[in-house]
């Protein structure tokens, strides 16, 4: 694979060239610092981007000319990194050389068009595709209230801190939804043009000059934008664990606990921290809380753990009948109690590393992943794979029994009372 940076004054283009896919895959990266209302915002404003454009003025004009393009496929994603906000507009297309020779250039040129020729009229988008996108969006956020495991995790970063990004939902707030307008999101969509870190990254058998050039010609970024955005969240402040308990007609209770990750050093937040994280609840079926809590126990279906880096946080979750409450969280304790102990054996931390070497190498096999690699090589210094590898070997049980003593409760949070 051959790696490329191309310089311009607005955006910066990430190549990689490979014949090791038959399709090719670009993302165009837009880079904020989050806030509830422009998370609200550009969930709304993207989605409606790829809803259709000027030129194809609905979805059915718009997915015929997906089709004349060997059904290229358009769409985007909303995503909180920590303290960042990642908006991509997303790619796939047939390899050139399956297409007739100008469609290539026609791709791009439809992709960004769909950026900067929005369906918008006197300065505010067209009512009745903002209206289809606006309940659509709408739906997905209040359908989070039927996901007892999500929408249990961002209540209790709620009762933590809810003016947290950890408390908010990467799709929206539904209140925030309802004020805006298609003026209102017109302006912001002017403002994320002005505001936004845009980089571009694609993967495929390309000949990445002449990308470049389709690139510059046919998008119309103006800014020049140097300014910085922090990927982490500051630690949690809170020095003292406390409980919340709320009632709720569900079958089971939920427990979801918060753990700060106190003092931890680069070397523990790359490569201790996610092993810690698969020995003690999300590696398989053999975690420590899931062998407790459901092998020997049969305390519930699953229990899952979630190390959140750029959140500088760990979360436990788990549902279970509520009469086994006090059980329960004396098992968690007891499994973190033995991480700290140190009782793991080279066996379980050998399988462990395995699965996340294997995992590693297998991101040479997606296009998706590789770009996502790139992207965070860039944006938070992420090393390549060969040295992330070297690292992960590198790790031994007395590390983890260090970061294991700066896992520390601080809310114990259950909801079905």
């Amino acid at each position: 694979m051959k790696y490329e940076i191309f310089n311009s004054d607005c955006f910066n283009l990430y190549t990689i060239k490979t014949s090791k896919f038959k399709n090719c895959h670009m993302e165009i990266v837009f880079r904020n610092k989050c806030s509830k209302e422009s998370m609200t915002y550009s969930a709304l404003l993207f989605d409606l981007l790829m809803e259709n454009n000027k030129e194809y003025s609905s979805r059915k004009l718009l997915a015929r000319k997906y089709q004349e393009l060997y059904n290229v496929a358009l769409y985007s994603s909303n995503s909180r990194v920590g303290e960042t906000m990642l908006s991509n507009i997303i790619v796939d297309f047939l390899d050139p050389k399956y297409m007739e020779e100008d469609l290539l250039e026609e791709i791009i040129r439809l992709t960004f068009s769909m950026i900067f020729e929005p369906n918008v009229e006197d300065g505010e988008f067209d009512e009745s595709t903002f209206n289809i996108v606006k309940n659509r969006l709408m739906c997905e956020i209040e359908s989070l209230k039927e996901d007892p495991k999500q929408s249990s995790i961002l209540a209790a970063f709620r009762n933590l801190d809810a003016k947290s990004p950890r408390a908010w939902n990467s799709s929206g707030d539904a209140e925030i939804l309802k004020t805006i307008t298609p003026k209102k999101l017109y302006k912001y969509y002017l403002d994320l043009l002005e505001s936004a870190l845009v980089d571009i990254y694609i993967i495929g058998d390309l000949d990445m000059k002449k990308i470049f050039k389709y690139v510059e010609k046919y998008s119309h970024f103006t800014s020049i934008k140097t300014h910085k955005i922090d990927m982490y969240l500051d630690e949690i402040k809170e020095k003292k664990s406390r409980e919340v308990a709320q009632k709720n007609q569900l079958s089971q209770m939920n427990i979801v606990q918060i753990y700060a990750l106190k003092g931890m050093n680069d070397f523990e937040t790359d490569y201790v921290m996610p092993i810690f994280n698969l020995l003690w609840g999300s590696g398989s079926l053999e975690s420590k809380l899931y062998k407790t809590l459901r092998g020997e126990n049969s305390l519930c279906y699953n229990v899952s753990t979630f190390y959140q880096k750029y959140d500088r946080n760990i979360i436990v979750h788990t549902a279970i009948d509520k009469e086994n409450r006090a059980k329960t969280n004396r098992l968690i304790k007891t499994c973190l109690q033995d991480m700290v102990k140190g009782n793991i054996s080279s066996e379980e931390l050998e399988n462990i590393k395995n699965m996340l070497i294997n995992s590693l190498n297998l991101i040479y096999d997606s296009p998706s992943r590789l770009i996502d690699n790139y992207l965070f090589s860039n944006i938070a210094n992420l090393p390549d794979i060969d040295e992330r590898i070297d690292e992960f070997k590198s790790v031994t049980i007395q590390d983890l029994i260090n970061v294991a003593k700066k896992v520390k409760l601080v809310l114990d949070y259950r909801i079905g009372e």
